[in-house]
C-alpha cells in the first residue's frame, strides 16, 4: 500500500511540473526575481511589471530591465519593447494614476545620481521621464495614488547616503510635474519596504508594517492612515491577535470587498495571509489550502478586472537572491491561492 501510494504521489508530482513546463513554452513570463516595482493599470485591465533585482547586490547582471503585462483574465504575460526604459530597475515602487492614464515609478538612477519619476504608457509602450525626486537616493519608499485628490503620496524609505530611515510625506502632481515636501507634524517613524495603499471608499492611504533588525515586539504595530486633504496622519492602534509586526512585505486594497489583504513578509520569509478591514479596525488570519511559499520582497497588486489579487516573484525563505517566478492568484471570496500557470 506505501508502495502504491508513493507511487501515485510521484506521477502526480510529474504531472504538474509537466504542466508547468508546458505553461511556460506556451506562454512566456518574467525570470526569477525580487524588489520589482508591479501596479495594475485599471483602464486597459492589465498588471504592470517593471525590472527586478535577478542576482547579488550590485552584483554584474544583477538588474532587470524588461517591462511586462498580465492579464489576469487569461493568465498571460507579454513582454514589452519600450524604446527607453528607466534606470535602477529594483527597490523602488510604482502605482497607477487613473486620471493620467499612466503607471508612475519612482526608483534610483543606475549611477545613484538621482532618484527619478518616469510614466509608463501602455498604450504606446513608451516610458517618459518626468521630475526628479529632490531628496537622496534610497530604496524601499512607498508610492500610491489618491485617485480622490489626484495626487500620488509617498512616504518612507532607506537612504544609501548616510543609510537612514525616511520619515518624510511626499506629494508628487503629474499635471505639474511637482513634488512637494509635505512636513507633516505627526507621521509613523522612518520605515521602508513596508505595506501601503489607498483605500478609495474612506480617502486614506494606508500603512502597516515596521523594521528592525531583532524584529523587537515593541515595534510599530500600528495602522496608520494618511489625509491628503488636511496633511494629517493617524494612528490606529492594533488589537489583539492582529498579525505580528514585519517588512518586506506588500499590502493590497480590494476594492470590491473594502479589505486589504497581507501576505508573507519578513527578512527571512513567510507564509501568512492576512485580511484587513480598516472600519472596524480587525484583522483576521486566512487558513488557505496552499498559498505561494515562505515569500519577501515579492510585488502585489489587486485587479479588479478578475477581482483578484497578483502575486508575482519573491525571495524564497531566508535565502538571500534565492528568487521565485511564478505567478499567484489570490481570490478573497473563495480564500485560495491559485499558481496562474495551473487555473483555478
Amino acid at each position: 500500500m506505501k508502495t502504491a501510494r508513493f507511487v501515485s504521489v510521484l506521477a502526480i508530482a510529474v504531472c504538474i511540473s509537466l504542466l508547468l513546463t508546458a505553461a511556460n513554452t506556451l506562454n512566456p513570463s518574467p525570470i526569477a526575481r525580487g524588489y520589482s516595482q508591479m501596479t495594475y493599470d485599471s483602464n486597459s485591465g492589465k498588471v504592470v511589471l517593471y525590472g527586478g533585482q535577478i542576482g547579488a547586490w550590485q552584483a554584474p547582471n544583477s538588474l532587470s530591465y524588461d517591462t511586462w503585462l498580465f492579464d489576469p483574465i487569461t493568465k498571460v504575460w507579454v513582454e514589452k519593447s519600450p524604446p527607453t526604459s528607466p534606470g535602477g530597475s529594483g527597490g523602488g515602487d510604482m502605482t497607477f494614476n487613473s486620471k493620467a492614464d499612466r503607471s508612475i515609478l519612482s526608483v534610483y538612477a543606475d549611477d545613484f545620481s538621482a532618484m527619478q519619476t518616469w510614466a509608463y504608457n501602455a498604450n504606446a509602450d513608451e516610458w517618459t521621464r518626468l521630475q526628479d525626486w529632490p531628496g537622496d537616493i534610497m530604496v524601499g519608499q512607498r508610492i500610491v495614488y489618491d485617485s480622490e485628490s489626484d495626487r500620488i503620496i509617498m512616504f518612507g524609505g532607506f537612504t544609501l547616503t548616510d543609510y537612514s530611515f525616511v520619515d518624510e510625506t511626499w506629494v508628487y502632481d503629474y499635471n505639474t510635474d511637482t513634488w512637494t515636501n509635505m512636513q507633516t507634524k505627526v507621521h509613523p517613524t522612518g520605515r521602508n519596504y513596508v505595506g501601503m495603499v489607498y483605500d478609495s471608499k474612506v480617502d486614506r492611504v494606508v500603512v502597516w508594517g515596521d523594521w528592525n533588525k531583532n524584529y523587537n515586539p515593541s515595534l510599530d504595530s500600528s495602522v496608520w492612515t494618511y489625509d491628503y486633504n488636511t496633511n494629517t496622519w493617524q494612528e490606529i492602534k492594533q488589537k489583539k491577535n492582529g498579525p505580528a509586526v514585519r517588512d518586506y512585505q506588500s499590502l493590497a486594497y480590494d476594492a470590491k470587498a473594502d479589505k486589504i489583504i497581507m501576505y508573507g513578509g519578513y527578512d527571512y520569509g513567510n507564509d501568512e495571509t492576512w485580511v484587513y478591514d480598516l472600519g472596524t479596525n480587525t484583522w483576521q488570519k486566512m487558513q488557505t489550502a496552499q498559498n505561494p511559499g515562505a515569500l519577501s520582497r515579492y510585488s502585489m497588486v489587486y485587479a479588479k478586472s478578475a477581482n483578484k489579487t497578483v502575486l508575482f516573484g519573491g525571495q524564497v525563505g531566508p535565502a538571500y537572491y534565492n528568487y521565485m517566478g511564478e505567478t499567484w492568484l489570490y481570490n478573497l471570496k473563495r480564500n485560495t491561492w491559485t499558481n496562474a500557470l495551473l487555473g483555478d
